[in-house]
């Protein structure tokens, strides 16, 4: 039964970080893998209380661990966020590669010229993070999903014309960067298509 006890108590500590690994290589799975860590924690919960009582001071500290890690997360921590973020990248650079491959046949690109310059402009892939938004994920080779709506150029505006969520991504939209040219942005679902 012990050996339980500590796996028990690895994979809800860990859960959190494998959740954001996974995110774009397994998204069910990213998904419910915080919800399955939470109901693991009543089970450790009396797990560390029988550790603390019987003075069992390795398990205590193992548990204890596991509450920290469990924690952190949840808690907001920025050394946590940022090394969640960094899992998250890892597993979407996995996801992608080859980069290229991953462009001609996941992506819906519009090439455009922007100041003399040909650019591309896709939409990737959407992942449903709940019933009520979606995640979206964006190619962008002139780095104008990031900026604020007033500040992207009407080239940009008038290529992103070409995809089903325009409306709510030129006028309301800030994309979070993910790798490369990968930008991700979240949607309502109430907004998704507004026009």
């Amino acid at each position: 039964m012990t050996p339980f006890k500590y796996f028990l108590a690895i994979f809800i500590g860990v859960s959190w970080y494998v959740s954001a690994f996974l995110y774009y290589l397994l998204p069910t799975v990213s998904f419910w893998l915080p919800f399955v860590a939470f109901a693991c924690c009543i089970p450790l919960f009396f797990f560390s209380w029988n550790a603390l009582f019987r003075r069992s001071w390795r398990a205590a500290a193992i548990f204890s661990a596991a509450w920290v890690l469990a924690v952190s997360p949840i808690a907001g921590l920025e050394p946590v966020d940022r090394f969640r973020f960094w899992l998250n990248v890892e597993g979407f650079r996995i996801h992608v590669a080859p980069v290229e491959r991953y462009l001609s046949s996941r992506c819906d690109l519009i090439v455009f010229v922007e100041e003399g310059i040909t650019q591309q402009l896709g939409d990737c892939e959407t992942t449903n993070l709940s019933s009520d938004s979606r995640d979206e994920v964006f190619y962008d080779t002139t780095g104008q999903f990031a900026l604020p709506p007033p500040r992207r150029t009407q080239e940009w505006k008038g290529a992103m014309y070409n995809f089903f969520s325009h409306c709510y991504l030129l006028d309301k939209a800030v994309a979070d960067p993910i790798y490369g040219g990968f930008y991700s942005v979240v949607i309502a679902n109430e907004h998704f298509g507004e026009c």
